[in-house]
């Protein structure tokens, strides 16, 4: 780890990091917000008048708890898409852009190695993802105790949060093992952002119906076991395990690639 870099990478990101942040934040307390019976209503109304809209953003379901209610309006598109576009950006921010403007030269010419440099901006990516899903739980749980005081199981709550963490070091693994191959900014935007978009395009489009249902085994979506959480089944241990060594085995790809590669800078 290079402190210096360290310090350098939550400076360039953190302007990002809180409007992104104050994005999600304002979802999720409004989210939370619309938990009664009238507004449930409404949005199940919804549900039957554009079923195959609400289907492909994942707002399907009857809420018979607050949990529920969380996490069929907020898990199925909310929670995985800021955060993708978030985990874009910083592949963009703490590897793709130095690389394309040619400043990686001055990080590389310092007393570090290569290891040593990748390993910074992939801690740097992981710490900022859990800082900021860390930090809208919090709000999640704090909103909820306000609004529905002793009515969130809040256990479940933690482990859907933990699954959602785990789906996006997923995301991030992509993207920096595209950022490691890539030489210029159009190839890494092509591959690095193109892979986890289209991995959700083909999620949605799995959710609209029966005869698309088979295309969900072709996107990480389908590994984050939201269902099982929420249900406290053990089939959520399976998925939770498969996106941890999944994004385990891409990062480690990126950081062996990064440090063989010929870098013309």
């Amino acid at each position: 780890m290079i402190l210096p870099l360290l310090k350098r990478n939550f400076c360039s990101c953190i302007k990002v990091f809180l409007i992104l942040f104050a994005v999600i934040c304002l979802y999720t307390t409004v989210i939370i917000y619309m938990y009664n019976p009238e507004l449930a209503d409404m949005l199940n109304d919804y549900q039957k008048a554009l079923p195959e809209m609400m289907s492909a953003v994942g707002m399907t379901g009857i809420a018979s708890n607050l949990l529920e209610w969380i996490q069929i309006y907020l898990y199925g598109f909310i929670m995985n898409v800021f955060p993708m576009v978030f985990a874009i950006i910083l592949g963009n921010k703490l590897l793709m852009r130095d690389i394309d403007r040619g400043s990686m030269a001055g990080i590389l010419t310092s007393p570090n190695s290569r290891f040593s440099i990748l390993l910074t901006q992939v801690v740097s990516a992981i710490l900022l993802m859990f800082l900021m899903l860390a930090a809208v739980t919090g709000v999640g749980i704090a909103s909820c105790e306000m609004l529905f005081p002793g009515e969130l199981d809040i256990s479940h709550y933690l482990l859907l949060n933990v699954g959602s963490f785990l789906l996006q070091l997923v995301v991030l693994s992509i993207v920096f093992l595209c950022a490691s191959f890539c030489s210029e900014s159009k190839y890494f935007y092509t591959f690095g952002a193109g892979i986890p978009i289209l991995f959700f395009l083909i999620q949605m489009i799995s959710n609209m119906g029966e005869k698309l249902q088979n295309l969900k085994y072709l996107t990480i979506y389908t590994l984050f076991p939201a269902q099982d959480i929420i249900q406290g089944t053990g089939n959520a241990a399976a998925g939770l395990i498969s996106m941890a060594v999944l994004s385990l085995l891409m990062f480690s790809g990126s950081m062996i690639w990064f440090c063989k590669r010929d870098l013309s800078l």
